[in-house]
């Protein structure tokens, strides 16, 4: 298994600094953030020579292009869709062919057919383009959109074809719909392309609340080892959401960094 940092964990800087940094503390990968202030569409149509140079220059392999889309409005799917194609397209010149994306809210115990069927009209459109890139496509387990549960994550896998599309496993968002990580990594392990990887808890109320990645729901360790059980040999992906990294986010990587390096020799000595 592979590391890298999230972008987002460094919103609080630009993207050069963000890129330099993400270097600095030692990662050997970035997952490219999508958005303002990183690699926004302005950045994206403009310049994306200049931070695909910046990244090689700083060492890095990029884990993915990481976007957040809104498949499930009918009236907006043609912009969503033209962005997620200019980013299918980057995809060669950051050399990842993987681009993760948000299907769109609302959660699945709220979405009607409607819904499904405006994101299953984009993967129809996509598909094809991501086919003849050679991307793969990864759809994040994400609170509050369709795929916010196991079941709704396997709903998706079942209408796209699996040499295309596939998740980012976000083991916490499931975590907080009460799922259990020995079945969420058995029933998608052949469609885990990317995962992103942070801790925490809900309180009573359906609040999220983010941590250190040693302190929450889910015990690294053992997912590690479930993860190497299962074949998973791809990147796992960083995301630091907690106060402390708005506040400390160089500070707030690095203590994640160590103790995902620290859990995977734990793993490795409990083998």
């Amino acid at each position: 298994m592979k590391v890298s940092l999230f972008s987002q964990s460094l919103f609080a800087y630009d993207l050069s600094k963000a890129i330099a940094t993400t270097a600095r503390l030692g990662f050997p990968a970035i997952e490219l953030a999508c958005a303002n202030p990183h690699f926004d569409l302005k950045t994206a149509c403009k310049e994306p020579e200049r931070i695909a140079e910046q990244v090689q220059q700083a060492g890095l392999e990029v884990s993915a292009l990481s976007l957040s889309n809104t498949f499930t409005d009918a009236g907006h799917l043609d912009e969503q869709i033209e962005v997620a194609t200019i980013y299918i397209r980057l995809a060669p010149l950051f050399k990842t062919r993987l681009l993760k994306l948000t299907p769109g809210s609302p959660g699945s115990a709220e979405a009607t057919e409607e819904h499904w069927q405006s994101l299953a009209n984009a993967l129809n459109r996509l598909i094809p383009i991501a086919r003849d890139v050679g991307v793969r496509l990864a759809f994040e387990t994400h609170m509050r959109q369709l795929t916010d549960t196991l079941a709704s994550s396997q709903r998706l896998m079942k209408i796209a074809p699996a040499d295309v599309v596939g998740l980012t496993v976000d083991f916490l968002n499931l975590a907080f719909a009460g799922e259990k990580m020995t079945e969420v990594i058995h029933v998608l392990k052949d469609r885990m392309y990317h995962t992103h990887i942070k801790n925490g808890y809900i309180d009573s109320k359906g609040g999220w609340h983010f941590q250190a990645l040693d302190k929450g729901l889910l015990d690294y360790i053992a997912l590690l080892n479930l993860l190497h059980d299962a074949g998973y040999t791809r990147y796992l992906s960083i995301e630091c959401l907690s106060p402390q990294a708005a506040e400390k986010p160089c500070e707030t990587a690095r203590r994640d960094l160590e103790i995902l390096l620290n859990a995977l020799i734990n793993k490795e000595d409990e083998k």
